[in-house]
């Protein structure tokens, strides 16, 4: 069984349940820690059914997200990728 939520897809428009795919705080270690200070900062990602594109939802500042804890899935970033990527534009 998988966790899934109501949705209207930014890509396509379709609305319906989306399936749960995981959560990232984006503050973790302390990427935007100018805009939030020190609290933690969650994004959930969500595949739509119709397109496969998937969306995010953003969580308040300081706010875990409201996924079932049996389904609540962390997304961590691979820190070798971290080293090989740059941040210029």
């Amino acid at each position: 069984m998988k966790f899934k939520k109501l949705f209207k897809c930014s890509h396509c428009g379709n609305a319906g349940e989306f399936e749960y795919i995981g959560s990232r705080n984006i503050n973790k270690n302390g990427e935007v820690k100018e805009i939030v200070g020190n609290k933690e900062l969650w994004v959930s990602y969500y595949r739509c059914p119709n397109c496969n594109i998937i969306d995010i939802e953003m969580h308040p500042a300081g706010e875990k997200p409201d996924i079932p804890e049996e389904f609540f899935k962390e997304v961590l970033i691979n820190e070798e990728d971290k080293e090989n990527t740059t941040t210029d534009r």
